[in-house]
């Protein structure tokens, strides 16, 4: 399949704005793992009404043959949910509610059918002509583990969960529950985007194994000298940014190269940049340490160790002097 990822609301804090990146980049490659073929689109935090729960709205995954309303959720150990009782958590016993006191279940139920609601209220505008006048027939909700449904969970859905089209999977599920599922009519790219922008609000993120921008401007930049090159301005983008002789990034980390230095280690110094807006914290990862001299003290020596940094820190690795400086 082939992933789109749009974003609708754009999270408050630089920490769900990270994680949110996270979950992006691992579902776009799990979508493209699938060997099932056609646009798979992803559209996180939407809203299907004014108020809650209808105003926050997890996700929305599309499909030409599928449409998905998901609830992320996070659970700290094994939960037992029993057909149509109390979900709980299995070590406490408590159980497990929404902020309201609503059952998971039923606020998921409600947020699909606004959903769907408001698919069926736009068909003959996206180009849906049916005899039914509500071909959105099937539209799946589904309670979705993150980052997966803890091992030992004894989870089972009344039957008349099932006939509703109310399902739980772990993140990693997401792309194979899509791939498989049906909601009885059919759409084409261009109907996706249109649901997807249009109808919920959402700009593409995330398209041909790239982010279109960022979720937020970078507050912090670094001025890099390193041995044989012309100084250079690098933006630091919120989360972990890693800086060292490695050049090719794995999976999903942000990396800044530092070439012509045989001192800087393949990955040195990790720098992370969260909802601090004067400073940032580093964490030396090197064979040689890093000597970080802040704007009104003396120069330190650090060797697998962390410092949180204001703008203005000098920091030395190998040969390479790297200035932390606001934007």
């Amino acid at each position: 399949m082939q992933p789109q990822i749009y974003v609708g609301r754009t999270p408050d804090t630089a920490r769900e704005r990270i994680a949110l990146r996270e979950r992006a980049l691992k579902l776009a490659h799990a979508i493209q793992q699938s060997p099932t073929e056609g646009l798979c689109a992803v559209v996180f935090n939407i809203a299907a009404g004014a108020d809650p729960p209808l105003k926050q709205i997890d996700l929305l995954v599309l499909r030409a043959t599928a449409v998905i309303v998901g609830a992320l959720r996070s659970y700290a150990g094994p939960i037992d949910a029993p057909p149509g009782g109390v979900w709980r958590d299995r070590a406490s016993g408590q159980p497990i509610l929404e902020d309201d006191g609503a059952h998971p279940l039923h606020r998921l139920r409600q947020q699909r059918d606004a959903v769907q609601m408001s698919l069926n209220a736009a068909a003959a505008r996206l180009g849906i002509t049916t005899a039914d006048s509500h071909p959105f027939k099937h539209v799946i909700g589904l309670i979705i583990g993150v980052p997966a449904l803890p091992a030992d969970s004894r989870i089972s859905l009344d039957v008349d969960d099932h006939r509703d089209h109310l399902k739980v999977c772990s993140f990693d599920e997401l792309p194979g529950v899509a791939a498989m599922s049906h909601s009885g009519v059919a759409l084409s790219d261009e109907a996706i985007h249109a649901i997807a922008m249009h109808l919920f609000g959402g700009r593409l993120w995330f398209d041909n194994n790239r982010f279109l921008f960022e979720l937020a401007p970078p507050q912090f930049q670094l001025l890099i000298q390193a041995p044989g090159s012309a100084s250079s301005s690098v933006p630091l983008h919120e989360g972990e940014t890693i800086v060292g002789r490695r050049k090719s990034p794995k999976e999903y980390e942000r990396r800044i190269p530092i070439c012509n230095d045989e001192l800087v280690s393949s990955d040195h110094l990790h720098i992370i940049c969260g909802d601090e807006p004067n400073s940032v914290v580093i964490r030396d990862a090197s064979k040689n340490g890093t000597w970080v001299t802040p704007p009104d003290g003396p120069a330190e020596h650090l060797r697998n160790t962390e410092r949180i940094i204001p703008a203005g820190t000098r920091l030395r690795l190998g040969m390479t002097d790297i200035i932390l400086e606001r934007v």
